[in-house]
């Protein structure tokens, strides 16, 4: 038998960031954004798992359970994400994580990068 988690509530969570400074509900943010990718790449690697190894029946439905609840748990991470950003605009902040996705995505022209990795790293400033 699995063991739930307990989790807090959507309300009880939005309750408890009020509470904490824009640096940390970034992090929060941060924390979230980086949970997620590897979700999302854990369903990827699940789902090809199924279809390239998986014979029995049994196996394939119960790895599919898997990639349902997590992607349950995305959908509540999302959730979060949204309270987070709810919470920097209530304090009159500005929501910079799209700021800086689109910053990250074009260069100074508008123009999408030419693939330099590390034009991210040399700029000043905090990414996120």
């Amino acid at each position: 038998m699995a063991i739930e988690p307990l989790s807090i509530s959507p309300t009880a969570f939005a309750e408890a960031i009020t509470e904490l400074p824009i640096s940390a509900l970034y992090n929060k943010v941060f924390e979230l954004r980086n949970s997620i990718a590897h979700l999302h790449r854990s369903n990827s690697e699940l789902r090809l798992f199924v279809l390239e190894s998986t014979e029995s029946e049994q196996d394939k439905k119960e790895l599919g359970e898997y990639i349902t609840e997590n992607e349950g748990v995305i959908v509540s991470m999302n959730e979060r994400v949204a309270l987070l950003r709810t919470e920097v605009e209530r304090r009159g902040q500005e929501w910079i994580e799209e700021k800086v996705k689109v910053d990250q995505d074009q260069d100074a022209d508008g123009e999408q990068p030419r693939g330099d990795s590390t034009q991210d790293t040399q700029e000043d400033g905090v990414y996120l």
